[in-house]
């Protein structure tokens, strides 16, 4: 059903008549049809939005659908005398069809869209969040919450999960999630509770990225105009990837999972992912389930595995060297790195967070 616009390129799209009819006048069964295609090949999304904003610029400077022949000609002259090479050989059009605007559509494109939203845009390029927030708009209505005050924001999204909206930050969502997936739009920080539901993924939209989860509570600082794009995991499983991917590859292959305590700072200007994990990894179990780690003359390897369960973090050392290891502790309402700090000490170990697991480095316990 879909597999005919599985490859196709941005020159493709706007020179297909049904693309362009559902760009030209949109109904509820041709937005379903194209949400539904990026549902099956989501790594065609930039370049469907490409050419949906190369017809959407056409339309805004024809003023009609297929444009009007005076106002075509006016769209021409512009396009020749923008040309810094030698003007190309005006294509013909037919009287009254879609093919006249396909063509003025695919010289844009070879001219370049960035040349033309120059031309012909006195606003500049819109920010990222503006782009996707109108790119959801030509499926479905989306509402917007701004928060301008310094408190946080508490907003309720249509299947039940909150979202705290932080300090000039910007949320959009649709009044109810239709389709496979619960898609909202964030410019700056908010923290996510997410309610769980296996057959409608949550997906947050934040700059270059893509937020992924099932249910799970979760923090993401993506501001416009900063250098990384922050998202920090406090329960649950989330999949943090980039939304451009190569031609037929998911792009959550490019990306992290990342899991209770794990952050993931993404520089955008190198478009690279760091994990580790978060400044104060939070204790996963109950006061009562933490009274039960009391250790008396313990091997370390209990007390690590205690670590990795009270913390949801991997602790990775050599099992053989420490094996004559032991020590006498429990776990208290002291933070990871604190009692690490403890640990280490009274085995002369060191440790070091590398790639969100702790590693713990040690001549062993016979030394001394």
């Amino acid at each position: 059903m879909y597999q005919k616009y599985a490859s196709f390129q941005t020159a493709d799209f706007v020179a297909d008549a049904d693309f362009i009819e559902w760009v030209r006048r949109p109904t509820a069964s041709s937005n379903q049809y194209w949400q539904e295609y990026l549902e099956v090949f989501p790594y065609q999304q930039p370049v469907l939005q490409q050419a949906r904003q190369t017809v959407q610029l056409l339309i805004e400077e024809g003023r009609a659908i297929p444009p009007a022949s005076e106002e075509a000609e006016q769209i021409w002259e512009a396009i020749e005398e923008n040309l810094s090479a030698s003007p190309i050989r005006r294509m013909g059009f037919m009287a009254n069809g879609w093919q006249r605007w396909a063509a003025a559509a695919a010289v844009v494109l070879a001219l370049g869209v960035s040349w033309y939203l120059i031309a012909f845009s006195n606003s500049g390029a819109p920010e990222s969040y503006q782009a996707l927030v109108r790119e959801a708009e030509s499926i479905q209505p989306l509402q917007e919450v701004v928060n301008t005050s310094a408190q946080p924001r508490l907003v309720e999204l249509p299947d039940g999960s909150t979202i705290t909206l932080e300090k000039d930050s910007r949320l959009s969502f649709a009044k109810s999630f239709v389709g496979k997936n619960r898609e909202v739009y964030l410019t700056g920080a908010a923290f996510f509770d997410v309610t769980k539901n296996p057959d409608k993924p949550f997906l947050v939209y934040t700059n270059e990225l893509v937020t992924k989860v099932l249910g799970t509570s979760f923090r993401i600082q993506a501001f416009e105009k900063a250098k990384n794009i922050v998202v920090s995991v406090k329960t649950g499983r989330v999949s943090v990837y980039p939304k451009k991917a190569k031609k037929n590859t998911d792009p959550e292959t490019a990306g992290m999972l990342l899991t209770p305590n794990q952050e993931v700072n993404f520089a955008r200007a190198e478009e690279r992912f760091n994990r580790t994990l978060i400044d104060k990894p939070t204790v996963l179990l109950t006061k009562e389930e933490l009274r039960q780690y009391s250790f008396d003359d313990a091997p370390v390897s209990q007390i690590f595995a205690a670590l990795e369960k009270a913390y949801g973090v991997d602790i990775v050392f050599d099992e053989e060297v420490m094996a004559s290891c032991h020590l006498t502790t429990s776990l208290s309402a002291e933070t990871l790195f604190d009692k690490l700090e403890v640990i280490c000490e009274g085995i002369g170990a060191t440790y070091k967070v590398v790639d969100a697991q702790v590693v713990v480095t040690g001549r062993g316990c016979n030394q001394y």
